[in-house]
């Protein structure tokens, strides 16, 4: 069975150094925003075993300065992919955007993640682009609707 829940920062930062930052010092996973007010984590589970983590956090819309939410940090372990946790984080997440009455989503999706934003909804803009401790990303974007997933 998979499931999420809401986490601390200091939760994300075991996942993120495997899967995200991997080879890199730990200090590299703590983001600027994950303590800033209206920035919160969700932890995918499977069976129990916490195997996923995304952070939301409150940050202007980089094409349009308008009001959004900025997804950062999505991954699963290696060994849960495929099971439904990241899509279960990911609607999850947008629906307590919405209900913190944001409708605008973005982030910077690795070249190999595009594909599983893009069956969600999401939208590439711009070119690919290259973050130095994170390699090839394209800007993606969404408007968002509510979800009938049930998440309390």
């Amino acid at each position: 069975m998979i499931s999420v829940h809401p986490i601390s920062a200091g939760d994300t930062i075991a996942i993120r150094h495997v899967v995200l930052r991997a080879g890199m010092p730990v200090e590299a996973c703590y983001f600027d925003k994950d303590e800033a007010e209206g920035t919160f984590h969700l932890g995918g589970y499977a069976d129990g075993v916490h195997a996923g983590i995304c952070t939301f956090q409150r940050e202007p819309d980089p094409l349009t300065g308008g009001e959004a939410y900025r997804l950062r940090g999505m991954a699963v372990l290696p060994e849960y992919r495929g099971r439904g946790i990241g899509t279960l984080m990911l609607l999850s997440g947008e629906d307590r955007v919405l209900r913190r009455f944001v409708r605008e989503a973005w982030l910077h999706a690795r070249t190999d993640a595009v594909r599983f934003y893009e069956r969600h909804g999401w939208a590439a803009e711009g070119d690919e682009f290259d973050i130095p401790t994170a390699g090839p990303h394209y800007l993606m974007r969404k408007s968002l609707k509510p979800h009938l997933c049930g998440e309390p």
